[in-house]
C-alpha cells in the first residue's frame, strides 16, 4: 500500500478525529445548548442492522472498502456517491488483498426497480474494468497532492449535480491535509464522470452542502462546519435554474429574517451538529427529518430532528438509534456519514433505510459502510395506544 493511499485514508480518519476533538473541547470549556425545542414526532419500533454493504457489486468493481454513500434520485434510478475507495479483492474467507491503489471519489448506479437492502450497486468503471474516479482532477492537480471528496447532490435542469471538497495533502502525517475549497460538478448523463463547473472566477462555490432538499422551486442546502466558534448546520438556498451560478446563492439569516445574498449575514440553523447530516421528507410523518451522527461522547449514535419546513424551526425528536458495539468483527470507535436512502423507504417512510460509515479499531483500510432499517411510529399513532 503506497504512502499516498495511506494518507488518503488517514485524511478521512483525521476529519473524524478533528470533529470529535472539537466537540470535546466545546463540552469541556462550554457550549450552547441545541437551538431546537424538545419534541416527540415519532418513536422507534425497532432497528434492524443488516450488516456490511460489501457484496458482489463491490467485488465486480474491484472494491475492498470505502466510506460515504450519499444517494439521490435521477431518471430511472439513483446515484450513490462514495469517498476514499480502496481497490483489490477478497479471498474465500473474506480477507482483503489490496491491489491497484485507490480513488477518492466514485459513483454507483441503483435501478429504481431494486428493493434489496443493502443494495447491489453497479459502479462506474474505468478502461481497466475497475472502479473509476468519478470527478476528474484539473490538469494542475495530481493524485500525490490532492483528493476530491463528494458531498451531496441532486437532479435538476436535466442534469445530475454533485458538490465536492478539494483536499490538499500537505505532508506525511495523519493531520497533514487541508480543504482548499468546495465546488460543483455535473453531467447530463447521470451515470458517468461529472465535469467540474468553471466560472469566470474559477471552480469554487460558496457552499459545501452535506444535504439538499427541494421545496417550492428552491434547493435548500445544509453545510456542517465551525465558523467563529459556532459549530453546527448552516442553511443556504438557490433556484435550481441558478445552481451553476455561485453568485445566485442566498443565506439563512435567522427565524423571521429570511435569506440574504450576503454570506456575512448568515446565522446558524442548528447548533452542536458534527460530521455530516442527511435530510429528507418523510411521508409517514408529514415532516422533514434530519439525521446527524456522531460526537465524541455518543460515538455510535444517530440522532433525529424534525421540521415542517426545510428552514425549520427544527426540533430534536425523542428518537435515536445506536449501532452495535462490534461490526465487521471489530470494535466500533465512531460512526459517520449517516445517510437516508428514500428510494429504499417502505410503507410511505414508516420503514426508513439508512447507511453509515464506520471507523473500526485496528481495522486499517478494511472497513465498509453498514446498512440499517428503522421502523418508526408517528406520535399520532402512539396517542391511540398503538
Amino acid at each position: 500500500m503506497s504512502a499516498t493511499n495511506r494518507r488518503s485514508s488517514f485524511c478521512a480518519t483525521a476529519i473524524l478525529k478533528a470533529t470529535a476533538l472539537t466537540c470535546l473541547l466545546s463540552l469541556l470549556f462550554g457550549c450552547s445548548a441545541l437551538d431546537a425545542g424538545k419534541g416527540e414526532d415519532f418513536s422507534i419500533v425497532q432497528s434492524r442492522f443488516l450488516g456490511s454493504v460489501w457484496n458482489e457489486g463491490h467485488a465486480r468493481a474491484s472494491i475492498i472498502s470505502q466510506d460515504g454513500g450519499f444517494s439521490y434520485a435521477v431518471p430511472d434510478g439513483s446515484l450513490w456517491w462514495f469517498g476514499d475507495t480502496f481497490k483489490g479483492s477478497r479471498d474465500e474467507a473474506g480477507k482483503p488483498r489490496f491491489s491497484g491503489g485507490a480513488v477518492s471519489c466514485c459513483v454507483a448506479w441503483l435501478d429504481d426497480s431494486a428493493t434489496s437492502a443493502p443494495p447491489v450497486l453497479k459502479y462506474l468503471l474505468g478502461t481497466d474494468g475497475k472502479v473509476a474516479q468519478a470527478i476528474p482532477f484539473l490538469p494542475e492537480e495530481t493524485w500525490d497532492r490532492y483528493r476530491i471528496w463528494p458531498l451531496s447532490g441532486c437532479y435538476a435542469n436535466g442534469k445530475s449535480y454533485i458538490y465536492f471538497s478539494l483536499i490538499e495533502i500537505t505532508g506525511e502525517g495523519m493531520w497533514a491535509f487541508q480543504c482548499v475549497g468546495s465546488g460543483l460538478a455535473c453531467s447530463d448523463q447521470p451515470f458517468s464522470a461529472h465535469q467540474r463547473i468553471q466560472t469566470a472566477d474559477g471552480w469554487r462555490f460558496p457552499v459545501a452542502p452535506a444535504a439538499i432538499v427541494s421545496k417550492d422551486d428552491w434547493l435548500y442546502l445544509y453545510d456542517v462546519e465551525k465558523r467563529d466558534e459556532q459549530q453546527g448546520v448552516w442553511l443556504s438556498r438557490v433556484k435550481p435554474e441558478e445552481i451553476e451560478n455561485p453568485n445566485a446563492y442566498e443565506f439563512y439569516c435567522g427565524a423571521g429574517q429570511g435569506f440574504s445574498s450576503d454570506i456575512n449575514q448568515q446565522t446558524l440553523l442548528l447548533k452542536d451538529i458534527y460530521g455530516q447530516t442527511s435530510v429528507v421528507w418523510n411521508e409517514c410523518l408529514q415532516r422533514y427529518i434530519l439525521a446527524a451522527s456522531s460526537d465524541f461522547f455518543h460515538a455510535r449514535e444517530i440522532r433525529f430532528y424534525t421540521a415542517a419546513h426545510p428552514a425549520g424551526p427544527w426540533r430534536e425528536a425523542a428518537a435515536s438509534v445506536n449501532a452495535p458495539e462490534h461490526l465487521q468483527g471489530k470494535l466500533v470507535e465512531l460512526i459517520y456519514c449517516s445517510y437516508f436512502h428514500p428510494e429504499l423507504f417502505r410503507d410511505d417512510g414508516r420503514v426508513i433505510s439508512m447507511t453509515f460509515s464506520t471507523h473500526l479499531k485496528d481495522s486499517g483500510f478494511d472497513a465498509n459502510n453498514e446498512a440499517v432499517e428503522i421502523e418508526i411510529e408517528p406520535k399520532a399513532l402512539n396517542t391511540r395506544g398503538r
